[in-house]
């Protein structure tokens, strides 16, 4: 089944104009999702939930306004909370209305400082007040629901006023104008787990231009602090090996655990605690990287950090194998024609397909004899140093006649677009390993991935990422690609066993 479902255009901002101010201290909800996490790279679940059905609006994380005087004036308030229906969004939910399990600051009752960074725009002059509401007390955050005003105080538990022209008279207010921040003062009432602190910032009669945003805040319990794994960057020479030092600290105690989250490609890792030792291939030489997380003594885990590796060229390096192939049945043909030597050296061929069989050469096409999975290795030789790709195939001895494939574009812009990539079980049994392949006739190239790991280029070759193998009864598989392309936009047809 081939569909084309063109959902919109997918603009990323260049210039943003007319956003000025949020809440960075406690971290609002569009300061952690927004500010910090940007939606082309977010990793936390709450910033993928975020912005799975608006990525644009993202980028206006500093735009959640309204020209109106706010919730203390409101006489019929607006159905979203934290963007409080803002212009921005014509009223309608920003990514901070949506309803996930949004990560909290810790807190506890007595004096809390919150910070508006303005530098979008940094209107001192016709500042007049910041209001603050936090939910009733016996509140339960549900992180499948968005928030309600039935779920906060009626009356603000802070509410502050600021004059311009004599900035000091109020102490609770501090204007910082080379920082370009404002910091207000407030006594923050006392709670038990997961409340929200809804907050505006608002503009004199000139504009009553007003600013909103939502507070995670963790009381009791919530107030443990994850630890926080810090990025490293690491450089080596060529056919060297290099110690590193992985980075954690905590707050609110001690680092109990490294955990190694995903392994470099281009190297083996050696080593336990906090130190590893890490040796690229032999020959290699460019970007290597690997991802790590450290846990605390409350059980708490970071967000993952990146390693970065740079290996210097000190002389001929292995060639790099590239392994793609196609499948029929019992048969697999490979193709190793896109492996490449940096000096350019003519390269042989040799093929191992798990089973106890050989070939040599660019291309092979071997016939298994029963139906399973096998490690297919491609290595390649300069005539002095090697250099090796194996992929896991999985060959059956009959074609599925349950399965379907289809390719649905999600999105396009200019000469970009993205688009998604199903496989579809409708039988009765798992289906336990997947691959599908396609073709652009024209000029369309493929620029990014996720969840899956693809290779080739013409054709492309899908197969499953680490966790993802498996397609149950009456389930789908979906990955999606990022591309680029000039003319009409293509749908291209899939092939493999499991697209008939």
């Amino acid at each position: 089944m081939k569909l084309l479902r063109l959902l919109g255009l997918y603009f990323i901002p260049v210039s943003l104009s007319f956003g000025h101010g949020l809440m960075v201290e406690p971290a609002s909800r569009n300061a952690v999702c927004g500010l910090n996490e940007k939606p082309d790279s977010a990793t936390s679940e709450a910033c993928i939930d975020a912005f799975e059905n608006d990525a644009n609006g993202g980028y206006q994380f500093m735009s959640v306004l309204t020209h109106a005087e706010g919730r203390e004036d409101a006489t019929i308030l607006p159905e979203n909370v934290c963007g409080f229906d803002s212009e921005t969004w014509n009223g309608g939910a920003t990514p901070w209305d949506v309803a996930t399990d949004w990560p909290t600051t810790s807190a506890t009752a007595g004096e809390l400082e919150i910070v508006w960074d303005i530098q979008w725009g940094s209107h001192f002059s016709d500042t007049e007040e910041f209001h603050y509401w936090i939910t009733k007390d016996d509140f339960v955050f549900d992180s499948s629901q968005p928030l309600t005003w039935d779920d906060f105080e009626e009356e603000p538990f802070c509410a502050e006023y600021y004059d311009d022209e004599n900035p000091t008279a109020n102490p609770n207010i501090v204007a910082d104008k080379s920082a370009v921040t404002f910091t207000t003062t407030c006594t923050l009432p006392a709670r038990n787990g997961h409340h929200v602190v809804y907050g505006e910032w608002g503009r004199n009669e000139w504009t009553y231009e007003r600013f909103h945003g939502c507070i995670d805040l963790g009381f009791g319990e919530d107030n443990l602090v994850p630890p926080t794994a810090e990025s490293v960057e690491v450089t080596l020479d060529q056919d060297s090996s290099a110690e590193i030092t992985l980075l954690g600290t905590d707050s609110d105690g001690t680092i109990t655990l490294y955990s190694i989250e995903t392994e470099p490609t281009q190297g083996t890792l050696a080593g336990s605690g906090n130190t590893y030792v890490y040796t690229p291939q032999s020959g290699f030489y460019g970007i290597d990287s690997f991802t790590y997380s450290v846990t605390d003594n409350d059980n708490q885990t970071s967000a993952t950090a990146t390693v970065y590796i740079t290996i210097n060229n000190t002389g001929n390096s292995a060639p790099v194998a590239d392994l793609i192939y196609s499948k029929s049945g019992l048969t697999i043909s490979v193709d190793g024609s896109g492996s490449s030597d940096a000096e350019g050296d003519a390269l042989s061929y040799s093929w191992d397909f798990g089973d106890g069989s050989y070939a040599i050469g660019e291309t092979s096409t071997h016939t298994y004899s029963t139906a399973g999975s096998y490690d297919v290795t491609l290595t390649v030789n300069d005539g002095a140093l090697s250099g090796t790709e194996v992929v896991s195939v999985s060959v059956t001895d009959t074609l599925a006649s349950s399965s379907e494939c289809e390719y649905v574009v999600t999105n396009s812009w200019g000469t970009g677009f993205t688009a998604e990539v199903s496989i579809i079980n409708n039988g009765s049994e798992n289906i336990d390993d997947w691959e599908v392949s396609w073709s652009y006739s024209g000029d369309t190239v493929i620029t990014n991935y996720w969840n899956a790991d693809i290779s080739g280029t013409g054709p492309y070759t899908a197969s499953p990422a680490s966790w993802n193998a498996t397609i149950y009864a009456g389930q789908e598989r979906t990955f999606g690609i990022q591309g680029s392309y000039s003319g009409d936009l293509e749908i291209p047809a899939l092939e493999g066993d499991l697209c008939p």
